[in-house]
C-alpha cells in the first residue's frame, strides 16, 4: 500500500518544480529569479536595519516581478489580429481598401503592440512608405497598436493598383511590449491575404481582325458559309437549290419540295499569341516597359474581339508561376472567358521561354477553320516572318496578322504582301496611354 505522505511529499515537489520553471523559463527576457532573489534581499535588509521603506521596496520589486511575467503569460491570450480586403480583384488604376483589426478580449489591456506585416514589392499604400527587408520580393508594412481591454482597433489603408498581379499581405509578426517596457513577447500570424490586378485595358481604334461576315457586319439574304450539322428549319423549294438540300420527309408531309436551311457556321474565331521575349538574346535581359505594353494589347484586343462577338483563344509562352509553364485558352466565348484570359494576363511573368513560332505551329491545327491568328511581339526578326509565310501558304484558311511593339520592324518584301502588319510605338508608356492606334505597315 503506498504511503500517504510520501505521495503528498511527491506531488508538492512536483508543484515546486513547475513553480520554478514558471519563473525560469529562458524565454521571458527577464530573470524573474534575479528579480524575486533581490527583492527577497532588499526585504531581508530591510529587517535587518528595521527599515519598513526598504521593505516596501523589496515588495514592490517582487510584485513588478510576478505582475510581468503574469504579463507576458497572458497577453496574447484573446488577442485577435485579422486582415480584411474591400476586394479580390481588381482592375488597373483602381484602389483596394486594406483593414487591420485588432481585437482584445480579455481584461488584461495590450498598451504597445507593433505588427509587422510583409507586403510584395508591387503593393502600393497611398501616403505611407513601406520598409526594406531582407525578404527579396517583400517590403515590410508597421502598424502600432494600443488596445485596451474588451476593445477592437481597426486601421485602414488604400493601395493604388498601379502593377498587374498578386498583391499579397503577411504572413505577419506581432510584438508586444509591457507597460514597463520590461519584456517583450512575439508570435507569428501565418494567414496571408492577396488580391489580384488584372492587367490595363484601353480602347483600340483599329480592327485588325475581319468583321463578322465575310461582306461586313450586315447579315447577307444566304450565309455563304454554313454548317450542315445546324439545322435551323425548312423552306419551299427555290430554282437553284442543291439536291442535296431536299428535306424528303417535309417533301413528304407537305406535298411540295422543302428545302433545308442550315444555320451559319460558328462565331469567328482570334487566336493572340503573345511573345514576352522582348530581347533575342538570353543575356540581353527583358524590356519590362515592351512587355507591360504587349500585355496591356493583349488584353485590350482580347476585350474588344469578346465584345465583338469573336470567339477568343491566348497563347503566350510566359509561366504562370506555381500553375502552369506557358498560357494555352483555346477559343471560347462563354461567360467569364474574358476573365480567364486577363487573371492568366495579370499572373504571367516574364521568361525566356519557348519561341512563339514555335507555339503557333503547334497550335495552329486545334484552331477551327478560317480563325485569325494574331501574334503580338517586340521582336520581328527576320526568321519569324519565313516561318510564319511558310505558316500562312501551308495553312489554307488561317490568316495571320502581326503587331509590332517597339522599333519599326524590316519587314521581308513577300511578308508585306501577304500578311498584314501593324506597329505600336512605345515612346508612350503603357501605365498612361489612353488609346491603342495601331499603324499598318506597308
Amino acid at each position: 500500500m503506498a504511503n500517504p505522505i510520501a505521495a503528498s511529499v511527491g506531488s508538492v515537489r512536483q508543484r515546486f518544480a513547475s513553480i520554478g520553471g514558471w519563473v525560469d523559463n529562458p524565454g521571458v527576457d527577464m530573470n524573474t529569479r534575479r528579480w524575486l532573489t533581490g527583492a527577497a534581499a532588499v526585504v531581508l535588509v530591510s529587517i535587518l536595519v528595521r527599515e519598513p521603506i526598504l521593505a516596501l521596496v523589496g515588495v514592490c520589486l517582487a510584485l513588478v516581478a510576478l505582475g510581468t511575467r503574469l504579463w507576458w503569460e497572458f497577453c496574447f491570450a484573446g488577442l485577435s489580429y485579422v486582415r480584411t480586403l474591400s476586394t479580390g480583384r481588381a482592375f488597373f488604376g483602381e484602389e483596394v481598401q486594406v483593414t487591420l483589426q485588432v481585437t482584445n478580449a480579455k481584461p488584461l489591456p495590450i498598451t504597445r503592440l507593433e505588427v509587422a506585416d510583409n507586403a510584395t514589392v508591387n503593393v502600393k499604400i497611398l501616403n505611407r512608405t513601406l520598409e526594406r527587408t531582407d525578404q527579396p520580393g517583400f517590403r515590410l508594412l508597421r502598424s502600432l497598436f494600443s488596445v485596451g481591454m474588451y476593445e477592437r482597433v481597426q486601421y485602414r489603408y488604400r493601395v493604388a493598383c498601379r502593377e498587374r498581379g498578386w498583391h499579397t499581405f503577411g504572413p505577419a509578426q506581432l510584438t508586444a511590449t509591457d507597460p514597463l517596457g520590461l519584456v517583450t513577447r512575439r508570435e507569428s500570424n501565418s494567414t496571408t491575404d492577396g488580391f489580384l490586378v488584372y492587367p490595363r485595358v484601353v480602347p483600340v481604334t483599329e480592327l485588325i481582325v475581319p468583321a463578322r461576315q465575310p461582306f461586313g457586319d450586315f447579315t447577307p439574304q444566304q450565309s455563304l458559309i454554313e454548317d450542315p450539322l445546324r439545322i435551323a428549319g425548312v423552306r419551299e423549294y427555290a430554282p437553284g437549290d442543291s439536291p442535296k438540300r431536299i428535306h424528303w420527309r417535309a417533301t413528304a408531309r407537305t406535298g411540295a419540295l422543302q428545302t433545308r436551311v442550315y444555320e451559319p457556321s460558328a462565331t469567328p474565331v482570334a487566336a493572340i499569341f503573345l511573345d514576352t521575349i522582348t530581347f533575342s538574346h538570353l543575356w540581353s535581359g527583358q524590356n519590362s516597359a515592351q512587355l507591360e505594353l504587349a500585355v496591356t494589347t493583349a488584353a485590350s484586343l482580347a476585350s474588344q474581339l469578346v465584345e465583338g462577338r469573336h470567339q477568343v483563344g491566348l497563347y503566350a509562352n510566359a509561366p504562370i508561376p506555381r500553375r502552369a509553364r506557358s498560357i494555352r485558352i483555346p477559343p471560347g466565348r462563354r461567360p467569364g472567358h474574358l476573365t480567364r484570359i486577363l487573371e492568366d494576363l495579370a499572373m504571367l511573368a516574364p521568361a525566356f521561354g519557348e519561341r512563339i513560332e514555335r507555339m503557333v505551329v503547334d497550335e495552329l491545327a486545334r484552331l477551327p477553320w478560317g480563325a485569325t491568328v494574331v501574334i503580338i511581339t517586340c521582336r520581328v526578326t527576320e526568321g519569324m516572318q519565313r516561318s510564319l509565310l511558310r505558316l500562312g501558304r501551308n495553312s489554307g484558311t488561317k490568316r495571320f496578322v502581326i503587331v509590332a511593339i517597339g522599333d519599326h520592324p524590316e519587314l521581308v518584301p513577300e511578308l508585306r504582301r501577304r500578311i498584314p502588319v501593324y506597329h505600336l510605338s512605345d515612346e508612350e508608356s503603357w501605365d498612361t496611354i489612353s488609346h491603342i492606334t495601331l499603324t499598318r505597315r506597308r
